[in-house]
Order: structure tokens, then sequence, then C-alpha cells
């Protein structure tokens, strides 16, 4: 009984190692040859001269960023020291993208 026990044990253990890999690779930046963090962001179907467009648009640009920097919370993130690099990595990544649009409004959205 006890040597079954020992076995279900380690299989399951196993098993979490295994199914937790993803979210692992998951939370690496992705970094290009010059070591610079990319996102990509398409809106070649949104209107920016519309406020609707904009902000279609910026949700966008924040999810690009989010997936692009990893976890913005201390559980998922696993350190403080990597809590701190992604938020950096998402705000830098974040005004980047909005900066290379060059819109006054886009802009002002993101300056809250």
């Amino acid at each position: 009984m006890k040597e079954s026990n020992r076995v279900r044990k380690l299989l399951i253990a196993s098993a979490v190692v295994v199914l937790s890999i993803p979210a692992i690779a998951g939370a690496v930046p992705h970094v290009n040859d010059a070591g610079q963090v990319v996102a990509r962001v398409s809106y070649t179907d949104l209107n920016l001269s519309s406020k609707a467009g904009l902000v279609t648009l910026y949700k966008r640009m924040k999810g690009a960023a989010d997936r692009a920097c990893g976890p913005r919370n201390y559980r998922r993130a696993g350190s403080l020291q990597q809590l701190r690099d992604n938020k950096q990595c998402y705000n830098d990544v974040l005004s980047k993208l909005v900066a290379k649009v060059d819109n006054a409004r886009l802009n002002e959205i993101h300056a809250g």
C-alpha cells in the first residue's frame, strides 16, 4: 500500500510540473535579436479619427504589452523583482506603441 501511495504522489507531482511549463514559458518576455521587447498591434481595421477606434486601439496595445512582458501580479510573476521588471516592461512597451502611432488623441488617452 505504501508503495502505491508513493507512486501516486510522484505521478501527481510530475503532472503538476508538466502542466505548469506553459505558464512559466508564457511569463518570459518576447525579445528580438537586438534585446528589445517585441509587441505588435494591427489597427488597419480601425478608424483612428473616432474616439471608439482610438479606445479599441489602446485596448489592443495594452493587451499586446501585457502578453509581451509577462504577468503584472505577484503570484503569477513569482518574485518581487520579476513583478517590477514586468511592470516596467509593460509601461515602456505601451508608451512606445502609443508614440509610434503619433496621434495626439491617443496620447491623451494614454496620459489618462
